[in-house]
């Protein structure tokens, strides 16, 4: 196969790059320097072969670095394609990381949050509030909230019996009490409201939530 035309274009002056400085990452201020950033974002789409891979390494050429992801991708491209995908799977936009059929788009959003919140600049903040962006990734904090939550759930449902419609009665209320007064307990219970008003809780662990016995999660009177 011929190599895009883009690395056919550039590829004479990066040899010549290579042979001057030692490695083929020509600077941006250049034409050929804007075709290498091209090249880049290409790679880290998969969009080039294995050839071209092997031509580039093989003249020292850097390609993007995980930090660099956020600000060479295009933001309202990133963007529809990332409501596609929520469209699409649900998972209440938890993208992988390293996300295969799309690999700028998993970084991306990976990088969204690790900038985080307070420091996005205020009008991608916003783009991101209106389409119900969850900031936190329960990717990376699933497996510690499934520990609380699960040592929570078993306190509780020593508490209480379901019924025969299927709903929670409480046959012990001064042991749950006690339970829920606990300061970690009212600390925990407090943190998951506050990332539920914040969009960073995910559908399925509201509902987690919602069918603890005894617990009003939702309610500032429960903390």
């Amino acid at each position: 196969d011929q190599p895009l035309p883009v690395l056919r274009q550039v590829y004479p002056a990066m040899v010549d790059h290579m042979d001057q400085y030692g490695n083929s990452n020509i600077p941006l201020g250049t034409t050929e320097g804007k075709k290498c950033k091209t090249l880049r974002r290409l790679a880290f789409q998969n969009k080039l072969n294995k050839q071209e891979m092997e031509l580039l390494s093989t003249i020292k050429f850097r390609l993007t670095s995980f930090e660099e992801i956020y600000e060479e991708a295009n933001f309202d491209e990133c963007l529809t394609r990332l409501v596609a995908y929520e469209d699409e799977f649900k998972t209440d936009y938890q993208i992988p990381k390293k996300y295969k059929p799309d690999p700028e788009l998993g970084a991306w959003v990976t990088l969204i949050r690790r900038i985080g919140y307070d420091d996005i600049d205020p009008k991608r903040r916003e783009q991101l509030d209106r389409i119900g962006f969850a900031w936190v990734s329960t990717r990376k904090c699933g497996s510690v909230f499934m520990k609380e939550f699960r040592a929570l759930k078993e306190r509780l449902e020593a508490c209480a019996q379901r019924n025969d419609e299927g709903q929670w009665d409480i046959i012990d209320q001064g042991s749950l009490d006690e339970v829920l007064s606990e300061k970690d307990v009212k600390k925990w219970v407090r943190a998951q409201r506050d990332a539920a008003k914040h969009g960073n809780l995910s559908e399925s662990r509201c509902d987690y939530l919602d069918d603890l016995p005894g617990l009003d999660w939702r309610s500032d009177s429960s903390s």
